[in-house]
């Protein structure tokens, strides 16, 4: 077995950036334009798709921790998680589509939609865990692991920079002239890209390789075992902590800023630029900052992200009130800044081989699927309680579907999507404080787990 000490090529680290450019392929619509999918051509009230959402989730509290205890325990040729990664990549493609079908009306399109979106996530716990899960088993060096999630990050915003940019125009095109986006619109641009997405699944498949595997020994640990190591093992849950807070403001406000724009800011026109300029300005900054992840330190980076970032949308909240939300140029230099300081997103990503580590040295216990798993999760919470919560504040407000907006509703849109989001930036910075590992400690335990493996020092 090739010595998981080794330096990965860049081909290697291009190939594993790519993983999430192809989920983000399936999810990235999904995220985007999912709920007003539901609510303008579906008809279904805020309540109803906030419910779907919410459901969905929670029922990913119980698959998501459940696959990944069945991928670690997988024994194959090709690796514990690749080959959830060959199969599913076609399965979630398809359901990607499924979900931006319509079916019947009444309880009966609701019942679709349920169906479909959380077979959607189903599948894409089973891809993009396995996917995300291989950055802890394909190297131990530590700047690797940084670069990894990196350049996953960027495979992340500049899939996003690119749906943003060419979906509302794609949209636009595909309804054919009709005064809103047409639900065959939808689906249209959901098969396109789809098939876009199962090649570049492949590519990674092929590209990226497992080198480190748990002892013999431990590969058929009790299921409460690894359980009880997850849940025993604090930094990791910090982790947990951390990325639920910053992805529930971060995919909250991805899945309701569309609102912002229609409503608020009422320019359909520059749609695109306002949803672009942000993942554009984060594959920016974490060009600019990549480098520096373990050198400076990832907690301390990660704090000047979340710092930076909440602040962003405080003011851009602040300027709507005050200024007025034509004033454009402003909106626009606050959104650049905004995503420039979310380069601080792939670092947890980054912290968690070293809490995995940390558990493997205190208990002899390396449960790589179950910890991703788990950090994983506040993913896929983070989506659902910022999107389901957003809508339903959004509904307090007076937020009526395809109609002129109160001056209530419209603030209501505002606060939602910049000032409390922006607040729950600045939250992370609590869990953070206390988070035990640095990058001295880190280096200490790896060295003692290469040591009992017995693996030079190359």
């Amino acid at each position: 077995m090739e010595n998981p000490g080794n330096r990965l090529s860049k081909k290697t680290l291009f190939a594993y950036g790519c993983g999430d450019f192809a989920s983000n392929l399936c999810w990235t619509f999904v995220g985007s334009y999912l709920s007003v999918f539901y609510t303008d051509v579906v008809g279904m009230a805020p309540a109803i798709a906030s419910m779907i959402m919410l459901i969905a989730k929670i029922w990913d509290g119980v698959n998501d921790p459940m696959f990944g205890m069945i991928a670690e325990r997988t024994n194959s040729k090709k690796g514990r998680f690749r080959p959830y990664i060959f199969y599913g990549a076609p399965f979630l493609a398809l359901f990607s589509v499924l979900t931006f079908t319509t079916f019947g009306k009444g309880s009966a399109a609701v019942g679709w939609a349920a169906f479909s979106y959380i077979g959607c996530g189903m599948l894409y716990t089973v891809v993009n865990l396995s996917y995300g899960s291989l950055s802890t088993v394909m190297t131990t060096n530590a700047e690797d692991i940084a670069q990894l999630n990196s350049y996953r990050m960027m495979g992340t915003n500049i899939s996003s920079v690119l749906l943003n940019a060419i979906t509302a125009p794609m949209l636009a095109a595909f309804s054919a002239g009709s005064q809103g986006y047409t639900a065959k619109s939808y689906t249209i641009v959901a098969i396109i890209f789809a098939v876009c997405a199962i090649p570049i699944f492949y590519f990674v498949y092929a590209n990226c390789k497992e080198t480190i595997q748990p002892q013999k020994t431990e590969t058929r640990i009790p299921i409460s075992k690894s359980l009880k190591s997850v849940l025993g093992n604090g930094p990791l849950m910090l982790l947990f902590l951390i990325q639920l807070i910053a992805m529930t403001a971060f995919f909250g406000r991805m899945g309701v800023v569309i609102y912002y724009l229609m409503y608020d800011v009422q320019r359909m026109d520059l749609v695109a630029v306002f949803m672009s300029l942000p993942s554009l300005m984060t594959v920016i900054g974490i060009l600019v900052t990549k480098n520096h992840m373990v050198t400076f330190g990832k907690k301390k980076m990660a704090a000047i992200g979340y710092i930076g970032a909440g602040l962003s949308l405080i003011l851009i909240y602040i300027v709507g009130n005050t200024m007025g939300y034509s004033n454009i140029p402003v909106l626009i230099i606050l959104h650049a800044c905004y995503g420039f300081f979310c380069f601080s997103f792939p670092i947890p990503m980054a912290m968690v081989p070293d809490a995995i580590n940390y558990e493997e040295d205190r208990h002899g216990v390396r449960a790589d699927g179950v910890s991703y798993a788990t950090v994983s999760l506040s993913t896929k919470f983070g989506s659902a309680f910022g999107v389901s919560g957003a809508l339903l504040i959004m509904a307090v407000f007076g937020y009526v579907a395809n109609a002129q907006q109160t001056a209530a509703a419209m603030n209501g849109i505002n606060l939602t999507v910049n000032l409390i989001f922006g607040i729950m930036y600045l939250v992370c910075l609590i869990p953070l404080y206390f988070y035990p590992l640095n990058e001295k400690r880190s280096a200490e335990i790896r060295a003692r787990l290469d040591e009992r493996a017995g693996l030079s020092k190359e």
